[in-house]
């Protein structure tokens, strides 16, 4: 079995934590989404991958070399002019000659998920429930037909589809011949030629905005791989589920809560607490006394001591001062082209951000890269930074 992977775009959406890799290479339970993607198709049986790249095709390339250390095969295909998922889809057929599965490169979806649409003797959708509006549309029958549709993008937990399906050469031909603006849209062209099974995901989430890597990272938590290589002091408590990488060090009387995955070289604590949720990038020091809940801290950050993170992403390279206080609030968000209510999220912050001691950062406040917040400033802003 093939698949086509799109994975050229850029993510204009999450331009704050883009800017020095592709959207797929942002990494949720410390592996990229595209790692996520990739390692599930081999387990499924793929043998090949036709990977489209564009935006830091470098990035991608030298992470993933020729795919043998990800159990497959993986054939690169450039998209000079990001021009949409439907021209990838068209660069994407090359050496195709039968059934294959297409994948955005920017969803996180369970493994076990591929599993039967690789078996599947037809043409099919990946299904999956989102908590709002997919790109990608949502899945309606009428009768035993499956059909697309945009009419309610408020959706909230109804049948969308994923953008992932197993089609063959042929299908894909009438999907790029239809045209629109993306594949969902393309799919309504041609429903009436071609009947789709509809297969179920176990778990799916659209990674689209800041605040949708932590509903990422607790998905990609869930099937944390297990190691603990590192130097864990004296009068540390570790619950539950915990990979430590190599040359990490848990000081003396932190208490861990997994799920919880800390990369290579970090240093956390001493009486610190990391639980429930948590993903720590590689070379990152977490100050004494704080504490970090539901959150992604990327590599190469610096978190002072005394700080209070919860439902927060942290950008790579991104500094922390001493008691900076980052927890989620009831508020409505706008950012760019969509407003939402957030009631679980801290504080999305971009990569090389500064945040300066005893700052406040409000939930749902948006730091795109380079932004500064100064020493006990309170930011409650949509977000900051550079222009998109």
């Amino acid at each position: 079995m093939d698949a086509v992977v799109l994975a050229a775009g850029e993510g204009a959406r999450l331009k704050g934590w883009t800017s020095d890799k592709p959207k797929g290479m942002i990494t949720l339970g410390n592996s990229s989404i595209l790692e996520h993607l990739v390692r599930g198709l081999a387990k499924s049986g793929v043998q090949r991958i036709n990977m489209v790249v564009g935006y830091r095709k470098n990035i991608v390339m030298s992470h993933f070399g020729d795919g043998s250390q990800f159990g497959t095969k993986i054939h690169y295909v450039t998209q000079s002019n990001l021009s949409g998922t439907l021209d990838a889809l068209s660069l994407g057929l090359q050496n195709l000659e039968k059934d294959f599965i297409l994948v955005p490169g920017d969803n996180y979806v369970s493994s076990a998920s591929f599993f039967p649409l690789v078996q599947s003797d037809s043409p099919a959708l990946l299904a999956g429930k989102a908590e709002r509006w997919s790109k990608w549309g949502e899945i309606e029958f009428v009768g035993s037909k499956a059909k697309i549709t945009f009419d309610n993008p408020e959706a909230f937990g109804r049948l969308h589809f994923t953008g992932i399906m197993k089609i063959n050469v042929e299908v894909a031909k009438k999907l790029i011949n239809a045209g629109g603006k993306h594949i969902g849209e393309a799919l309504q062209k041609i429903e009436d030629e071609v009947t789709f099974d509809v297969i179920n995901s176990e778990y799916w989430h659209n990674i689209v905005y800041p605040w949708d890597l932590i509903d990422g990272n607790r998905l990609a938590l869930q099937n944390l791989a297990l190691f603990k290589s590192g130097k864990i002091e004296r009068n540390v408590v570790l619950k539950g589920p915990i990979s430590i990488g190599s040359g990490s060090v848990i000081c003396s009387g932190s208490y861990l809560e997994g799920p919880i995955s800390i990369g290579d070289n970090c240093i956390i604590g001493p009486n610190s607490y990391i639980g429930n949720s948590v993903s720590i990038g590689d070379n990152t020091r977490i100050g004494a006394f704080s504490e970090i809940k539901d959150s992604i801290v990327m590599s190469d950050s610096i978190v002072g001591s005394y700080n209070s993170l919860v439902g927060t992403v942290v950008g790579n390279g991104t500094e922390f001062g001493t008691n900076v206080v980052a927890n989620p609030s009831n508020r409505k968000v706008t950012y760019l082209d969509h407003t939402i209510s957030l009631s679980e999220r801290g504080a999305m912050v971009g990569n090389r951000c500064v945040i300066g001691n005893r700052a406040v950062l409000a939930g749902g406040s948006i730091l795109l890269e380079g932004a500064t917040i100064g020493e006990g400033e309170v930011y409650n802003a949509d977000f900051q930074g550079d222009n998109i």
